[in-house]
């Protein structure tokens, strides 16, 4: 049984301006009718939404560029949306993935977002790079994500999750996020390069938990935040740590913590992070900012739930910067020398 599929077996040219989104998504429908891996190699293919399946690996291999179309008619509008209040702009996405399990993305290759593209004439749109919904045993390995015309991933309600070894550079358009997870469960971020126009690393919570987070031995440059956890955080947000990474250049907050929304944030440990020209290197807000809509899982603001459990050892940087709102309980072991 072939469990190796070729997107130029079903029409791809791979030559940097056609149109290869049917031959790939071909590919990757008839690797999902038995699992198997689309490999793409030798070229530059340039798509629009490529939908992507369970037990289905798309591997960019180290001779290939998959290319976001510069057309914004060329995304599906059946992608979910963005969470965030003000940015439908940002609703389409290049990769989508949905209620699937065993979904990979690999190689050693390059997925770029062609955000000079982006927004074209007449239209607010620029597409995220990535965007995973309700899915499980999702990996993102060994990969080049870079221009993405919005943020670079998100990754939506889904339970096991591995980014690893990652090399992300958002910068040529503004939101430029790197990983973001809301609601997200057993999470693995391990040796990733994030430099972006926005926040680099993102934990929140339109409503579902976020819990088992492990981030380690990752590199973050920001023109806002390193890491920032919460601001959408109407759910918990627990059982975070993050260990050995380095911060270089951030504007704003090295780790940001945001509960704004009547969720709670509790049991964090950030321990052996270095930072370097970090404005804020810790920077923590208690507020309420909720109000009712249908961009994620919202519920009833629950009044008296915050921030709690907080642990910080061995951070290096400059001042901390703490901004209360309401009362921030246990936070310890705090070293900024």
């Amino acid at each position: 049984m072939n469990d190796s599929f070729e997107p130029r077996c079903y029409g791809a040219v791979a030559d940097g301006h056609s149109k290869d989104t049917a031959a790939v998504q071909a590919a990757i429908d008839a690797a999902a009718a038995q699992g198997g891996t689309v490999r793409l190699a030798g070229g530059t293919f340039v798509c629009g939404t490529l939908y992507l399946k369970s037990n289905v690996a798309l591997e960019i291999t180290n001779s290939a560029t998959l290319l976001a179309s510069p057309d914004i008619a060329d995304y599906g509008t059946d992608t979910h949306h963005n969470r965030y209040r003000n940015e439908p702009e940002l609703d389409r996405c290049f990769l989508f993935a949905q209620d699937a399990e065993n979904v990979t993305i690999c190689g050693s290759g390059v997925i770029d977002g062609n955000a000079a593209a982006f927004p074209n004439a007449g239209s607010i749109c620029r597409p995220m790079l990535l965007r995973v919904l309700r899915c499980r045993n999702v990996r993102v390995q060994n990969l080049r994500l870079l221009n993405a015309a919005a943020w670079a991933t998100a990754f939506l309600d889904s339970d096991f999750i591995w980014a690893t070894d990652l090399h992300i550079e958002n910068h040529r358009n503004y939101n430029g996020d790197g990983l973001d997870f809301d609601g997200c469960r057993h999470v693995w971020v391990r040796g990733c390069y994030i430099d972006g126009t926005d926040d680099n690393l993102c934990l929140q919570s339109s409503g579902l938990p976020v819990q088992d987070v492990h981030i380690s031995d990752c590199a973050f440059t920001s023109v806002c935040a390193g890491i920032r956890i919460g601001l959408k955080s109407i759910g918990e947000i627990s059982g975070v740590v993050i260990s050995n990474c380095t911060m270089r250049n951030i504007w704003r907050e090295g780790i940001k913590l945001e509960c704004t929304e009547g969720g709670s944030i509790t049991d964090i440990l950030v321990e052996n992070v270095t930072m370097h020209n970090v404005r804020r290197p810790i920077f923590a807000i208690l507020n309420n900012r909720y109000r009712p809509d249908d961009l994620g899982l919202q519920h009833g603001l629950d009044v008296g739930r915050g921030l709690a459990g907080g642990q910080l050892r061995n951070t290096g940087g400059g001042v901390v910067g703490v901004v209360l709102g309401q009362q921030i309980d246990a936070c310890r072991d705090l070293d900024p020398a």
